[in-house]
């Protein structure tokens, strides 16, 4: 499974990074989420819930940062597990400037295990595309608001004082969770026929 796409968001790039890498700010991008730790240096390990029929469950993930290099470019491996099986996977994200705030590049290629590994590769990529832009347009309000209320003298525009190690656990996060939700979404129906 791959997925790779571009999103703009409408904030400068050294605004971007650290909402990114936020813990609070990428608890409320995951649905679900229950905690977010870093268990050493650039590794982390959360759990979130999902609430989908045939995969209602907690699910555990792992994630290591392999690469980074603020606030241009992030790559990291991780492991979702739960009652319906695992996806493994790298990820990676750039950001550049553009002429309208920052425009961020993603590839991820996870290995499903268990019933997502029978599912079409097309419909879980697209199912991975949807969720990670239903992510990434929460994060764009979120800029906004944040530069709104700057603006406005209501917070500080750096954004918040976060070390960078927990900031990356929170992105390694979302790209589990949402690993984690395509596979949920493709199960197939347990229901039966009368």
């Amino acid at each position: 499974m791959k997925v790779t796409g571009t999103y703009t968001l409408d904030a400068p790039r050294t605004a971007v990074w650290p909402h990114i890498f936020d813990p609070a700010a990428l608890a409320g991008l995951i649905p679900g989420c229950q905690r977010l730790e870093q268990v050493a240096p650039d590794q982390y390990r959360g759990q979130f819930m999902v609430w989908l029929s045939a995969v209602n469950g907690a699910y555990e993930t792992t994630v290591r940062v392999l690469e980074r290099e603020e606030p241009s470019h992030c790559r990291f491996q991780g492991e979702v597990t739960g009652p319906t099986g695992a996806v493994r996977g790298t990820a990676e994200f750039t950001l550049a400037e553009s002429d309208h705030g920052t425009l961020l590049t993603y590839e991820a290629q996870g290995i499903p295990s268990g019933a997502l590994a029978r599912m079409s590769p097309r419909f879980v990529e697209g199912v991975a595309k949807t969720l990670i832009n239903q992510g990434l347009d929460k994060l764009n309000r979120d800029l906004i608001a944040a530069q709104k209320a700057a603006a406005a003298g209501d917070v500080q525009p750096a954004g918040p004082v976060v070390s960078p190690q927990r900031r990356f656990g929170c992105v390694l996060s979302i790209f589990q969770s949402l690993l984690a939700r395509i596979r949920s979404a493709l199960r197939p129906s347990t229901s039966s026929s009368p």
